[in-house]
């Protein structure tokens, strides 16, 4: 009997850890210092950098702000991007800053809803809608999180509407897990 207990008490727990999806946690930091921490799926590719070539920059130009991305490892085209930049201070400044980096991210944006909420004590702005991408229709989402009275992190997911659809619990996660580490 105990044979046969222990077996199925075996089964279960490997039943439920191969249902369970395993996250890690990542701490963003830059210039020595710890801006958050977020939880990201353990089967996705994390890249830190930034999409332009540093050795470019002059004195007159100002360096980008590290980019942490994410993306699934399946090969669906879902992108999502997270940083803290250096002259941003507060939150109601966001929507500008996205505008003057002149990114090319989406054609034809549509933007459908706005919302002002709290996340784990940090105000947030989330702007949501839709665009295309080489004519393919796109959702996005991007909050704005006010980490402390100086500094702002932007979270910004572009993918097809089916690929949000199928991915938005790991989304949704990877957002409710970011953590302010600023003292």
């Amino acid at each position: 009997m105990l044979k046969k207990t222990t077996s199925l008490v075996v089964l279960i727990l490997l039943i439920v850890a191969g249902g369970a999806k395993a996250q890690v946690s990542i701490t963003y930091s830059s210039a020595g210092e710890q801006y958050f921490s977020m939880n990201v799926p353990d089967d996705w590719r994390v890249n830190v950098g930034s999409d332009e070539d540093l050795t470019l920059n002059s004195e007159y130009r100002k360096e980008p702000a590290r980019l942490v991305s994410a993306m699934p490892n399946s090969g669906v085209p879902l992108w999502f991007g997270i940083w803290v930049p250096k002259d941003m201070e507060k939150i109601e400044g966001a929507e500008e800053y996205m505008t003057s980096l002149g990114l090319d991210l989406l054609a034809d944006v549509v933007i459908t809803e706005r919302k002002h909420d709290t996340l784990n004590s940090m105000e947030v702005n989330y702007v949501s809608g839709t665009g295309k991408k080489d004519g393919e229709a796109m959702d996005f989402r991007a909050g704005f999180f006010q980490l402390s009275p100086e500094n702002v992190a932007i979270a910004l997911y572009i993918g097809p509407h089916d690929t949000t659809i199928s991915h938005g619990e790991n989304l949704l996660q990877m957002i409710e897990s970011l953590q302010s580490l600023i003292q």
